[in-house]
């Protein structure tokens, strides 16, 4: 295989033994360079090759107390008293501490010393140019590879989810980071445009004074245009430096020169086109100035609805809405500004809070109790020297240890649940691991059947199985009600049995802390044809305030046999809580970033708009306004804006939010809508300071100049 021009690189794994550490379950594993990296386990150092080096997650070197120097010798205590040295060559960079779970990296000559020469190496094999082959063409040359190295078609596996997620994947994250770049790029465009309308409103007299000495229109345009063609030209290559060299950093293994090429360039163009659109309109009002209109111009001037009142008064409130009023294209652009950057936000945030990572816990692990305790097996009996079935002989699980859960203070109930590692065999598919259910677990099934019965005494009486249809479908197993179901178990002693079972019920899913599997059958059916009893986890059910010391007391129990595991809600509510959060933690700071550029579109337009405004404001002053009015005109601008933008963001937020969350629980059910209050107030109150800050600025900026300077004031 290392020969093979074809193949790129091969991986080597050997799933050497689990030890219960520190109330952990510690994996020993054999894993070459290139099957580390094909899994994403990036690790520091070098991987051990004698059998007293190990290579281990930084997490689990704090939970035995040492440090992260490499070179130094760490003792690990085994389950069965002993103890071991090891010397450490590498860090492990992989976060799983948090759930219960660790992963070392052992050499390959301590897997050998463990279990000979001819240990069952798994080998996995990256094909060069993988990206762009079918499944058919990486079948096709797995199986010629195969009969040229004399392997059995048993032995081969060409995965199929590898094509499928390989597609999927490619377009839901092309997807994600487009809807990421374009917000961002909407958010920039707003805040150019703003920028250059802005600047050529300051401008305009300078332009007049260009055109009385020959400046053409097409002159003024292409001097605009020049400008932000320079600006361009310097800001969207710095940009996309510092874009690539984050993206080769963030992931160097995916750097594809062809790939970053390519979409450099696309989003160079996109970004100068934004620039060029930003830029258009102020373009054309540059242009369109007489010298006349120029020396007379202000910012503030435009058509106004004459009222047919013959008098009106004139409040600080009044005041502050005709000046919202006379420019509506900037004050609608800087309400949009604030609107988009708070509709993110809370948009987002609904989506975190919404996700409820206890449900999901107790959904997919945790139907009852707040810890599991079970059989340390996750391999099939036909393929592991120790499986479930194996485990099961030495029947672990006795009412000794139940009885022994049972009597501790704050433990209030446990319940057993039921599978077993049996391989079975159903209209030419074959797969393993079934579920048992007992009495108790009957009415669970009834609220989820879709065809047939799933009572107990009918189907123990009658040999009947249950199908699970939604593992089923997720596995392509076609079945329907009648038909006959074989399966091989390995009984007590030993022996391998066959025994038929008929399809009697099909029910949607079926609640149990294993994982899913396609067939459920009454325990009773299971421990007959077994003989023995087939439980694999008991749920201990516990006190709430009493969990910590419960915990305590359950490692206790089953410290030194490493044939048992324990597992908490608490970190399974963790682990899944982790996963939603990476994701729209990641958007969370992309609307950060807009609302960033909507606070300062809105420092630009306010500061815009007093310096065009301080002759008017002197004026005002001069026929009697006080500073006390003149505080509160400012103030009633800045809550204008702030109202506005508050309105769009409540309904425009809150709607898409519900909506989201909604389109997200049928992918995910554990999503139940909740408004995000404490973010709104939040973005509020940043708003309002914001806001003070820069009322603040203009009434002091108004107090170092006298009214005269003020009326004086010619730009």
């Amino acid at each position: 295989m290392y020969n093979q021009k074809e193949i790129a690189w091969v991986g080597e794994f050997f799933n050497a033994f689990s030890e219960q550490v520190n109330h952990s379950t510690v994996n020993f594993t054999y894993a070459n360079a290139d099957m580390l990296k094909s899994q994403s386990m990036p690790y520091s150092g070098n991987l051990p090759t004698s059998k007293d080096e190990i290579v281990v997650q930084e997490s689990f070197l704090g939970s035995l107390g040492y440090s992260d120097e490499l070179g130094q010798t760490i003792n690990i205590p085994f389950s069965d008293g002993t103890t071991h040295d090891f010397k450490l060559t590498g860090i492990l960079n992989v976060k799983t501490g948090d759930i219960g779970r660790y992963t070392a990296i052992i050499s390959k000559e301590l897997a050998e010393q463990q279990y000979g020469k001819n240990i069952g190496m798994d080998y996995y094999i990256g094909l060069k140019n993988a990206q762009n082959m079918s499944e058919e063409e990486a079948a096709s040359y797995a199986n010629t590879l195969a009969q040229q190295l004399e392997i059995f078609d048993d032995n081969v596996i060409v995965r199929s989810t590898y094509f499928n997620l390989k597609d999927e994947n490619r377009g839901s994250d092309m997807l994600f980071y487009f809807l990421i770049g374009f917000i961002t790029f909407v958010g920039s465009g707003i805040v150019i445009y703003s920028i250059f309308y802005i600047s050529v409103a300051n401008s305009i007299r300078n332009y007049g004074q260009l055109r009385t000495i020959g400046t053409t229109k097409r002159q003024i345009k292409k001097m605009v245009y020049r400008e932000g063609k320079l600006l361009a030209a310097i800001g969207i290559p710095i940009g996309l430096v510092i874009g690539n060299v984050m993206g080769y950093l963030l992931v160097p293994d995916g750097w594809y020169w062809l790939t970053t090429l390519s979409v450099t360039v696309g989003v160079g163009l996109f970004a100068f086109m934004i620039v060029m659109l930003s830029i258009r309109t102020p373009v054309k009002k540059a242009a369109a100035v007489s010298p006349m209109e120029a020396l007379r111009y202000s910012d503030y001037q435009g058509k106004m609805k004459e009222s047919s009142a013959l008098h009106r008064n004139i409040t600080p409130a009044s005041l502050a809405k005709r000046n919202l009023s006379r420019q509506k294209t900037k004050s609608i652009l800087t309400i949009l500004s604030l609107s988009l950057g708070g509709v993110l936000v809370v948009l987002i945030s609904t989506m975190l809070i919404s996700y409820d990572g206890a449900a999901e816990a107790r959904g997919r692990e945790f139907p009852v109790g707040e810890f599991n305790i079970q059989l340390n097996a996750n391999q099939s009996w036909d393929t592991a020297d120790v499986s479930l079935a194996g485990l099961q002989q030495k029947d672990l699980l006795n009412a000794d240890l139940v009885n022994a859960i049972e009597s501790m203070d704050g433990v209030t109930g446990t319940k057993r649940w039921y599978y077993t590692d049996a391989e079975y065999r159903v209209n030419d598919y074959d797969d393993n691991w079934i579920y048992g259910f007992a009495k108790e677990d009957v009415s669970v099934l009834e609220e989820n059947l879709i065809a047939g019965t799933v009572d107990h005494h009918e189907l123990v009486s009658k040999n009947g199985i249950i199908l699970i249809k939604d593992t089923a479908e997720n596995l392509s197993l076609s079945a329907q009600l009648g038909d006959e179901v074989k399966v091989d178990f390995l009984t007590k002693d030993g022996q391998t049995i066959t025994k038929s079972y008929t399809i009697m019920g099909i029910v949607s899913n079926f609640n149990h802390p294993a994982f899913n599997m396609c067939f459920a059958m009454p325990e009773e059916l299971m421990n007959e044809a077994c003989k023995m009893d087939c439980s694999g986890t008991i749920s201990v059910i516990s006190e709430p305030d009493k969990a910590d010391t419960i915990e305590a007391s359950l490692n206790q129990l089953i410290d030194g046999n490493s044939d048992l595991v324990m597992d908490t809600i608490e970190e399974s509510i963790t682990y899944y809580s982790r996963n939603q959060q990476l994701p729209f933690g990641a958007l969370l700071i992309v609307a950060i970033i807009v609302v960033c550029f909507s606070f300062i579109n809105l420092v630009n337009t306010t500061i815009t708009n007093f310096l065009s405004r301080r002759q008017e404001i002197g004026m005002l002053q001069a026929i009697g306004l006080s500073k006390r009015q003149l505080m509160k005109m400012l103030c009633y601008e800045g809550m204008l804006y702030s109202a506005f933008a508050t309105l769009v963001t409540l309904l425009l937020g809150a709607g898409l939010g519900f909506l989201c969350v909604q389109a997200m629980k049928t992918m995910n059910p554990y999503f139940d809508y909740s408004f995000p209050w404490l973010v709104i107030l939040l973005y509020l109150a940043i708003l309002l300071i914001v806001q003070f800050i820069l009322i603040s600025y203009t009434t002091g900026s108004l107090r170092k100049k006298s009214l005269v300077e003020q009326i004086r004031v010619t730009e």
